[in-house]
């Protein structure tokens, strides 16, 4: 579920800022040290993987199996 407080707009500049870094992620680890690069994480849910604020934590969208899924 992606954060409804947030402006649509924001949301797709989120998603072009990770867009290269979830293609190119070989592991978790990786991933994660990647999104921190822009103060992001990633935190696992009961409602799948979420890309989360650092360092507070605050969720802002839900994060794709795949890449392509973000809109270009």
């Amino acid at each position: 579920m992606t954060n409804a407080t947030l402006d649509p707009l924001i949301l797709l500049h989120v998603q072009a800022l990770i867009r290269e870094d979830l293609a190119l992620a070989r592991d978790d680890a990786d991933l994660a040290r990647r999104l921190a690069r822009h103060g992001y994480t990633f935190q696992d849910t009961r409602g799948g993987r979420k890309l989360v604020t650092l360092p507070h934590g605050v969720e802002v969208m839900d994060l794709p199996l795949h890449p392509s899924a973000l809109r270009p």
